[in-house]
């Protein structure tokens, strides 16, 4: 669905690390994982996900970052259940979130290795833990509310935007276009797919998106729209408006149009 210039990406990920110090990563609207500097994940946060109930722990403080994003367009700041500062903020475009980025596995100043936390773990694994956890970076608050401003700036930023979304801006508008320019033909959710090499997925990510509909609906509804202008406005038989707006049955559409605007074609032409 979009095209992703994960090169130019990586070089402003280690741009901002080199600045910082600070892990930093890029996801998609899906919360896919586009790319990453310097690691996926620090040695501390590796030994702790070997653990199954702590890396259930990890993944649900993932999740709730994101919802978090999702329902207030807005940086959404954290401390992980293993005591580490995280934040996330959305990439918008105009309206949409269309990314994520975000920087965490850091420990602040304040706050050490808390031993009580992981203490069903075995003794071996807590003692690495805790070598892991003081390699961590380490920022005072204000070096953290400095970096933080900084991944503001860059979810900000219009050319990281433009690297999320070079082919995918106004795919609402080109879709819509293609279906006012076929509507006397069948249209279908593979021909859809083919002609905007999408995967059935990602095209009714896009209605929902966009069109808060199925495809199929929209068609339809597109399809009866069309309807009502040729009623409105010519003198066509309302066989042929039938073939031009795609529903050739005469009888199925007159029982469809009828559904939806509560009148019969020639009434509603009458009426209008």
């Amino acid at each position: 669905m979009k095209h992703y210039d994960l090169q130019k990406m990586q070089e402003l990920l280690q741009d901002f690390y080199h600045l910082t110090g600070i892990k930093i990563c890029i996801y998609d609207n899906t919360e896919t994982e586009l790319c990453f500097y310097p690691e996926k994940c620090s040695p501390f946060c590796r030994r702790l996900r070997e653990n199954q109930e702590l890396d259930q722990k990890c993944i649900s403080c993932d999740k709730h970052a994101f919802a978090e994003c999702k329902a207030t367009h807005r940086q959404y700041r954290y401390i992980c259940h293993a005591g580490l500062m995280e934040c996330v903020s959305p990439i918008l475009y105009g309206d949409h979130i269309i990314g994520y980025i975000a920087i965490g596995q850091i420990r602040t100043q304040e706050r050490s290795f808390m031993r009580d936390d992981f203490k069903f773990l075995s003794s071996e694994m807590q003692s690495e833990l805790a070598v892991c956890y003081e390699k961590l970076p380490k920022l005072d608050l204000d070096k953290m509310k400095s970096a933080i401003h900084i991944l503001d700036a860059c979810t900000g930023y219009e050319y990281l935007k433009s690297l999320m979304t070079t082919s995918n801006i106004g795919i609402d508008k080109k879709l819509d276009s293609y279906i006012n320019s076929r509507l006397a033909t069948p249209l279908s959710i593979q021909e859809l797919c083919s002609v905007f090499r999408l995967s059935r997925n990602e095209l009714y990510a896009i209605f929902r998106e966009f069109f808060n509909d199925s495809p199929a609906k929209y068609i339809k509804k597109r399809r009866l729209n069309q309807a009502c202008e040729l009623l409105t406005n010519t003198k066509m038989p309302i066989q042929m408006i039938a073939q031009k707006c795609g529903i050739p049955d005469y009888n199925y559409f007159t029982k469809t149009f009828k559904m939806n605007y509560g009148d019969s074609p020639r009434t509603y032409r009458k009426t209008h």
